[in-house]
């Protein structure tokens, strides 16, 4: 089996390429699948599905590529070195199987780390690709634009590594399968098939094979295929763009996973080593009865400019529950969505409210306790949260609100926060200066700060402030008491704590400066020998130059990276995550 994984390993690195692939030639079995026909694959009854319905437009993808191109090529040097390294230690032929696959895979990728590299090798840049369930087991299918060229690649490597992977044939076509089915260890296996146009790559249960086989090679298309509808649908009702988006059943994936006549459950069966009986019904009565309140989820590339990539991540929920959890949100101010800070988060929770809904799932849970005993554990924890929720609840977290933070400036290095950043924070909570009043009554050199709201800021004494030399200031507002830590930051403080509340059901928000960010990583970073957690007598060659390719991909990525901005936010319909990436 050692070939086996070595081979699986090879196909698995190269097809990460081909993620990004376009091909020019697709299937035409069933019509009307857009800009992408891998969508006739898919079965009507899939549990879930994501692709794209148009490739990325040629102009988007020459403007990444061309910021990447200092990134690609810092990448280039480093395995360019690696590989002489490895082949001035000695014969490589000689080495462990890991070694050679090592090689092999370096000696293909030397100098092809590039458009024309890539396509070389049968990839295009401008994917289709679909990923979508057999039952529950996942399949991938990723658009050529040359497979004969694909499979000469690979080839290429398992010969150069010495890795025997013998293709099998189903009615004329080839495929690979890796597998235990010999010890009977694990009931499924890892597939992959170059067709004509595409590579299709999957996990499916041997018990199935031949069922499934069909299928998977392209030989019989599904009775029905809905896939396009429901993805353009969903493009439409968010305002997705047609460059990727995804749906995912809940109720029907655990149907997959449980239902003992499923192919997950067939393949369970078969395993010697999966023991127990099948679940009752009335456990799957009770696992779907929790999946009711996500019963679907989905997501959608929202933009997709020269610049920007954002994605809408939704999970959906019942009317009842997002109207409970809207309810427990705080009207406190968010990030600015153009910020220019180094870091900017804000949170917003009324802990109390929070708190009463905890106790009201809990004592549904503990009045009217799971049956199936797969579920016995989650009774458990409810008795646990009531136990620890009906205890007094400090004044201060019953009052708290949120709290956010903006940091206007960051100096890399090895002293504290304090001494290197400059910005603003602000406590919010329902009654401020009951809050003060109490910190005064119990620290004495409080005492003489007046803070009233709407006053300007107030000094802070040296002997208050943990480091010495840094100027900080306090003030406070209606609703929050606020901290600004630098020099000239306590005029910006009286705005900050007015600014205007964020939008319904926002709770949390977030952006930051991504090159700063890396520059903060790298410093506080061990660099090779954290980031493979071994001792540096005990380091590898391959283990050090791999980290050194991270280490100097990190840092070309620093020059073309701008902000990263997320949000959450509970909505009529359920959560909404957004996050959006944006380049130099």
């Amino acid at each position: 089996m050692t070939h086996l994984r070595i081979f699986t390993l090879t196909l698995a690195t190269l097809l990460m390429l081909a993620a990004c692939g376009k091909s020019d030639e697709q299937v035409s079995a069933v019509p009307d699948n857009g800009g992408n026909d891998l969508l006739a694959f898919v079965p009507a009854d899939t549990p879930y599905v994501a692709a794209n319905l148009e490739p990325i437009p040629e102009d988007v993808l020459d403007s990444y590529l061309a910021k990447a191109q200092p990134v690609l090529e810092s990448m280039q040097e480093q395995l360019s070195q690696a590989r002489a390294r490895i082949e001035s230690a000695g014969n490589p032929g000689n080495a462990d199987p890991a070694e050679k696959l090592a090689h092999a895979l370096m000696s293909e990728l030397d100098g092809k780390l590039n458009r024309a590299g890539m396509e070389s090798m049968g990839f295009d840049l401008r994917a289709n690709q679909v990923i979508y369930g057999v039952g529950a087991f996942p399949v991938v299918r990723l658009g050529l634009s040359d497979s004969a060229a694909l499979r000469a690649t690979v080839l290429r490597v398992l010969e150069q590594a010495d890795v025997t992977a013998p293709e099998q044939e189903y009615q004329g076509v080839s495929y690979w399968k890796v597998s235990d089915d010999d010890t009977g260890e694990v009931p499924v296996g890892f597939y992959i098939s170059i067709l004509e146009d595409h590579v299709a790559i999957g996990v499916l249960p041997l018990v199935a094979e031949t069922e499934l086989l069909p299928a998977f090679l392209g030989l019989q298309m599904p009775a029905g295929n809905d896939a396009h509808a429901r993805l353009a649908e969903l493009n439409k009702i968010h305002d997705y763009t047609p460059y990727g988006s995804g749906i995912l059943n809940t109720h029907d994936l655990i149907d997959a996973l449980v239902q003992p006549d499923s192919l997950a459950g067939r393949a369970m069966a078969s395993s010697a080593h999966v023991s127990g009986e099948p679940l009752t019904p009335e456990c799957i009565s009770e696992i779907h009865g929790m999946a009711d309140n996500a019963p679907r989820m989905t997501l959608g590339v929202q933009d997709l400019t020269e610049h920007t990539v954002a994605m809408q991540y939704r999970v959906e929920a019942p009317e009842s529950l997002s109207g409970q959890l809207m309810s427990l949100v705080s009207e406190i101010p968010m990030v600015d969505a153009l910020s220019d800070k180094v870091v900017e988060f804000a949170f917003g929770l009324k802990f109390g409210p929070v708190r009463d809904f905890l106790i009201e799932k809990a004592t549904a849970i503990s009045n009217n306790p799971y049956q199936c005993e797969h579920l016995a554990e989650f009774n458990l924890k409810a008795t646990e949260v009531l136990t620890q929720l009906n205890q007094p609840m400090p004044p201060f977290l019953n009052n708290f609100r949120g709290i956010r933070v903006s940091v206007t400036e960051f100096i890399a290095g090895r002293q504290s926060l304090q001494e290197n950043a400059r910005g603003q924070l602000a406590l919010h909570v329902e009654q401020p200066q009951m809050l003060v009043g109490m910190a005064q009554m119990m620290v004495p050199d409080l005492s003489e700060l007046a803070i009233t709201p709407g006053d300007p800021p107030v000094r802070l004494p040296e002997n208050m402030v943990p480091t010495p030399g840094v100027t900080a200031y306090a003030a406070m507002s209606s609703d929050a008491i606020g901290i600004a830590l630098g020099e000239g930051e306590e005029e910006s403080l009286p705005g900050f704590l007015e600014e205007e509340k964020g939008p319904e059901g926002m709770f949390m928000s977030a952006s930051y400066d991504m090159g700063a960010y890396l520059d903060y990583k790298e410093l506080f970073s061990d660099q090779v020998t954290t980031a493979y957690n071994v001792p540096e007598a005990e380091r590898s060659a391959h283990d050090e130059k791999a980290g050194e390719i991270q280490e100097a991909a990190a840092k070309a990525l620093r020059d073309i990276a701008d902000r990263n901005t997320s949000t959450l936010s509970f909505t009529p319909k359920g959560l909404v995550i957004d996050n959006r990436v944006s380049f130099k």
